[in-house]
Order: C-alpha cells, then structure tokens, then sequence
C-alpha cells in the first residue's frame, strides 16, 4: 500500500447538505453508510483518515467542534428516521476542532481504522460547537446524489444530541462527498449511480439527459438503454467520456425503459451494475375537452376507495376562462359525475410535479350545465373541497389544471366522495355525557356533522360548529385531548364553554397544530357547573368538514401528551393580511417559513424583521411557523386577502 493511498467518493459535486454535520445550526448528529461496492477497495486495510469538502470561502467557525466515529454494517441504508446504529458499534476516531482549509476538512486518527472490505462503512459525526455559521443561510458541506436513506441527521439549535441515545432525525437520499486516506482503490472501477431518471421514475421526456455519479479511476463509461430488463435495443453499450448522456433518438410514450451504466478503467469495466427502470411521458390526456370528459365513480362514503387518476401534462387551454375563479388553465383536463346526493366532496390526492418545474399547485372547477353552456359551482386551490345545492341525478363537470403557466404539470387522483348523515352528537343540545373518566370516544361520523348553529364565536377566535360533548365539573382540572388517525387532513379546534347551548361562554379554545395534528386543553372546573365541548374544524370564517377524530377526557390528572409550558406569546398581525405581516417579538425568532395548506413550501425568510413583506402571494390560508432560537415553532393560520 503506498502512503498516498485514497479513495475518493461524489468528486465533483457542490450540492450542500447535511452530512457530515450541519454548519447552519447549533447542533447535530449525523450518520452515514456507504456500501462496499461504492468504496471499492482492493483490499482490507487501515483508514488512516478522512477528508471532507466544502466551498474555500465558507466559514465553518462555529462549526468546528467535530466527534467522529467509524463503523462497519450490514445495512445498505436505513430503514426509518430512527433506525440510528448503536453507538456502541462505533469506535471514536476524531475529537477536536476543525478548519476550511482551502475547500478541505481533514482529519487525521491517532489510531487507523481497520476497514474488512466485507461489511459497508458507517461514518458519523457530531458537531458540538454551540453557534451556527450562515453561509448564504444554507449548509456549507459538499454532498452528493445517492441510493434513498443514505444519510439520518439530527440537527437543532437547542439541543445537542447524544449518539447514545438520539431524537429520531430525518432521511436524506445524498452523502458526503468524501475521501478516505489509507485504502487503496481497486483498479476495476465501481458501478456508477444513475442520478437522473430516478429508480421507477416516471413521466420521464422522451430525449432525457441520463446523469451518473463520477467514478474515482474511471476513463470513461458505457451506457445501454433497452426496453427489457438488461436490454440494449434502444442504446448498445455506447461509449461516453463524461457522465451524462442524451438519449439521441425520441422514446416513445408511456414505455418502461431500463438503463444501465459501467465504469470502464485501463484494468477493466465495473461488474454487477444494476438497471435503473423509468416510463416516459404518457400521449396527451384523452380528456383534455369538456366533450371527451372522464366519468367518475361516485363513492358511497369519504373513504375515496375508487379514485381515477389524471394528468396535465400535454393537456392543452379549452379556451374556457376561469372567471369566477383564478390561475392559468392552460392545460385542463376534464371529468364529469352524476350527484347521488344533494352535498358531495371533490378531493385531489398523490399530487406529483410531472412538468419542467417542479410544482404541485393544482386548481379545480366545477360546473353544471352541459359543455355548451356551463355555469361555474365552484373554485378551489384547496386540495378538497365541498359541493352542496347538488341535484340528485344532475351530472357536473369538473375541470383540474395546474395553477401556474408553462411548465407548471401535475399527475393526480381525483375523488367524488358522500357524506354521511349527520351524527346524534351534531347539534350542542344533542352532547353526548362524559360520566365516566377516563372517557373516550371514537367520532368515525364526522365529516356528516353541519354547521348548524353557524360558526361558534363566543371566545375570541371563532370556529365551525362541529360535533358536542359535555361534562360536570368537580373541581379538579380536566384535560381533553383529541387525536386524528393517520394521515387524516382534519385540523381541529377544541372549544370548552359554560353556561347553555343557546348562551354559551368562553372557558378556552385551542388550536395548536395543523391538518392531522394532537390538540390538548386542560380545563380548570368549578363543581356542579356543566361544560360544552365543540371539536369542529378551526376555521372561523370557512364551513369546513370534520373529520374522523378520537376524544380522550381525563379527571384530576395530566394527560400523558400534555407538556407543561408557557404558550409563546409572539403574534402574527393583522390577520386576514393585504401585503404584509409583522411579527410582535422578532428578538427570539431564527426563521420564518410560510406554506400552503397543501404543506408547500412557498416561502422561506432567515433573520426576518418585525414587517414580512408578503405582496406576491395569492389570496388563500397559509402557515406562518416561526422558527425560534430556542428551537421551538409556533404555527399561525393566517389568511392573505
């Protein structure tokens, strides 16, 4: 073995991300797994040290204080974002500061690592430094593309990690662009990674560029593309001294292709490469017309269990305008369906960006009439929405585009669903008694409860009238918690109220969390006095569905969920906002990031001032959280005009 022995992995590569550690905040844990087969060494040998990449001018000053750890797993990847190797199957190699030497991070062991060359290779880091470095307010650490769940991390301002005992992290599909001194290659190269298309990709274009990683010792490759697994009768091992190729003839529509690339060096070409399989683009939608509509079925419940996929892509403008409504519907498919009820549910679902850019943003339309002479019922940018005023037998059309021009393409599944009757509990006279504690109860009707009494607005914040229970005070402090199965869309508030249905007053209100989230509010009662309990929709200004919720109502004892704490008083206003929002305290506040109900990141802010200038956005509801220093979030619900 000589003494420059190296092997280098991801060369080339200026993605930044977290791994090794996270320069862009106070702390974190990160680990690593890179496969025998990508490191591709000769032989068994000693890791003498490792070397890390990051741009010469970014600064890692408050990100200096590095733990490292080497180990060896049968793992290829991990299984969840709390699947850490134990610590104790690590062995320290590094403790100390480290420095952006020209681009470099290195490090060198006091004592080698000896590497089997049988098992794949753990590298984990801790970063214990107590500040953050900038940097363009992003990472700094050179990363690059590889298999999904490479890397689990665990990064936060407050609180630093033991590797010992880690919180749960977060999965990425990249590792460090990286070398590890001492080990000698194999002069037979490794088989490249195909970064673009993506393993069972699809809506992939008909003349894509195909991409790969750089192979350390490779002069070249070989690309074969077929139509079969293995196959070469689309491309046939054809020689390539980069790492990209366009593919130089069109494919055709809607085929699954299997592409396979070797590394090839002066002592030989890689061995047991894998295919990675993508489908192209399908023909352009069938039901790009109102005349040539899809059919949908119309579900008995709003369990969505028959949904009709779709897509924008290749779809072209019917010439229909969207007034009342609003985007750019340049690219419509259509659906039609007969009402089976007076009141149904349009719900879009599995919405995947398919076009150049890469946005998820769908709209949708619907009408009645006939294709001649349509008469618009309803506009959403929501993902779901409800129809009611339906004519039982009346067929209604509904028109799904993407919101934004050009480029802008989505494929979907859309859903007619029913709702059902409305539940005994629907009204505040029909509450049903919690007399036994704990009480529990399951609301498996809730998307049939109405808003009868219209939205309750005896505390300051207003909500839908849901569903109701009650109980008698006894001088104890009651906790309600209310859950929602996974992955439900239902965002809850919980409202608790004295006196009587028809002269409510406020005890407290909360609403904490998003779509799906916990909600938990503790109640201090006085004996003998009755209290209301409303779990319906958080909105105050929106007839909103309920969904499928369960009530959890304890006495004289702290639910096991509930944290004791003080509420961060920081506020958001004015809300409902024209152009811009302030924020009451921004001393405590790291970053601000504002999404769509959808989830979507729309807008992210570092170092924010007191006044967040928010004049591009569309009108809708959006997610303002605050990230603060001391690592927690606060979430608002705030409506731009």
């Amino acid at each position: 073995m000589t003494l420059n022995a190296q092997i280098n992995l991801g060369t080339g590569s200026t993605d930044v991300g977290v791994a090794p550690i996270s320069t862009y905040y106070g702390y974190s844990y990160v680990q690593q797994i890179f496969t025998k087969q990508e490191i591709n060494e000769n032989a068994a040998g000693n890791i003498t040290g490792l070397k890390f990449y990051l741009d010469p001018t970014m600064s890692i000053a408050s990100s200096s204080d590095w733990v490292v750890y080497l180990g060896q797993t049968a793992k290829t990847s991990f299984a969840t974002d709390s699947d850490w190797i134990p610590a104790g199957q690590l062995t320290q190699v590094f403790s100390g500061t480290v420095t952006n030497t020209n681009g470099v991070v290195e490090i060198t062991f006091a004592t080698p690592f000896a590497y089997n060359n049988t098992s794949n290779l753990v590298v984990a880091a801790e970063e214990n430094s107590a500040g953050y470095d900038s940097n363009d307010f992003d990472e700094a650490m050179y990363v690059y593309p590889s298999a999904p769940n490479s890397t689990l991390y665990f990064r936060d301002d407050n609180v630093n990690p033991d590797p010992f005992s880690p919180s749960d992290g977060n999965l990425e599909p990249y590792k460090s662009v990286i070398t590890f001194n001492g080990l000698t290659p194999n002069p037979i190269p490794a088989c490249p990674f195909i970064t673009y298309p993506s393993n069972n990709s699809i809506f992939i274009p008909l003349s894509p560029t195909i991409t790969w990683n750089n192979i350390s010792g490779a002069t070249g490759y070989k690309i074969s593309i077929g139509t079969t697994p293995g196959g070469t009768d689309v491309v046939n091992q054809q020689s390539v001294a980069v790492n990209s190729f366009t593919v130089p003839t069109a494919l055709n529509s809607g085929i699954n292709y299997y592409v396979k690339v070797v590394a090839v060096s002066a002592a030989g070409e890689s061995s047991g490469c894998s295919d990675t399989m993508f489908t192209t683009v399908p023909p352009s939608p069938a039901n790009d017309e109102c005349s040539a509509a899809t059919a949908l079925t119309v579900n008995s419940d709003l369990n969505c269990g028959t949904v009709t996929s779709g897509y924008t892509l290749g779809a072209t403008d019917s010439g229909l305008i969207p007034d009342p409504c609003f985007g750019n519907p340049d690219d419509d498919v259509w659906f039609k369906f007969v009402a089976t009820a007076t009141t149904h549910r349009v719900s879009l679902s599995n919405i995947v960006s398919v076009g150049s850019d890469d946005d998820t943003d769908t709209y949708f339309q619907v009408f009645d009439g006939s294709c001649g002479s349509l008469n618009s019922i309803l506009c959403s940018d929501d993902t779901t929405s409800t129809l009611s005023g339906l004519t039982v037998g009346g067929t209604y059309y509904v028109r799904v585009y993407s919101y934004y021009g050009s480029g802008s393409n989505q494929s979907f599944d859309i859903c007619i669903g029913t709702f059902p009757p409305p539940p005994a509990n629907d009204d505040c006279s029909g509450a049903l008694q919690a007399t036994t504690f704990p009480y529990n109860y399951t609301q498996s009707d809730g998307e049939g409860a109405t808003n009868n009494a219209g939205f309750v607005t005896a505390c300051s914040s207003s909500m839908n009238d849901g569903t109701w229970f009650s109980f008698t005070g006894n001088g104890n402090t009651n906790v309600i918690t209310v859950t929602m199965p996974s992955a439900s869309n239902f965002d809850p508030a919980i409202g608790v109220y004295s006196g009587t249905c028809g002269n409510l007053v406020c005890v407290d209100r909360v609403d904490d969390n998003g779509q799906g989230g916990t909600e938990t509010i503790s109640i201090p009662t006085v004996a003998g006095t009755t209290y209301l309990v409303n779990v319906g929709s958080y909105s105050g200004f929106s007839d909103d569905p309920e969904g499928t919720f369960s009530i959890n109502i304890t006495n004289g004892t702290l639910g096991t969920s509930e944290v004791a704490g003080t509420k961060n008083s920081i506020k958001v206003y004015p809300n409902p906002f024209a152009d811009v929002v302030n924020i009451s305290d921004v001393s405590n506040v790291k970053s601000v990031i504002i999404s769509d109900m959808s989830g979507r990141l729309v807008k992210t802010i570092d170092n924010a001032g007191s006044v967040i200038h928010l004049n591009e956005l569309k009108s809708g509801l959006y997610l303002i959280t605050l990230n603060m220093k001391d690592g927690s979030k606060q979430t608002i619900k705030a409506i731009k005009k």
